[in-house]
């Protein structure tokens, strides 16, 4: 006895490949790891400003993408999402760096005084 899919499961005529027709949103959520990672390399401390000649083309692109990604009317909106506020990050990534270590060490500490209080 051979099981088949449920109709609700076909695929419709005329669509192609998911990763086709989602590319501007995977193009901007590679841009925005690939300059957040580039970033991070590139600077001599890590809470430091990166160099704005590399952070500002990445943002560009990346919203190039992702502007793309909203008039194909792509469905992978979390991936150029997360593409585009990886790059924004990438902007102030010294600043960004900061108040995520002071969120951590507040949480710690509010972790700790709620088991001992």
């Amino acid at each position: 006895m051979a099981l088949e899919k449920p109709t609700h499961f076909a695929p419709a005529e005329g669509q192609g490949r998911w990763l086709v027709k989602n590319a501007a949103s995977l193009v901007a959520l590679a841009l925005g790891v690939i300059g957040l990672v580039a970033a991070t390399l590139s600077q001599d401390a890590f809470w430091a400003t990166p160099d704005p000649r590399l952070t500002v083309p990445v943002l560009l692109a990346t919203g190039v993408a992702s502007t793309i990604a909203l008039v194909r009317r792509e469905r992978a909106y979390p991936a150029w999402l997360i593409g585009l506020g990886l790059a924004f990050a990438t902007l102030a990534l010294g600043w960004f760096v900061m108040v995520a270590i002071i969120v951590a060490a507040t949480a710690l500490l509010v972790v700790i005084l709620h088991a001992v209080m």
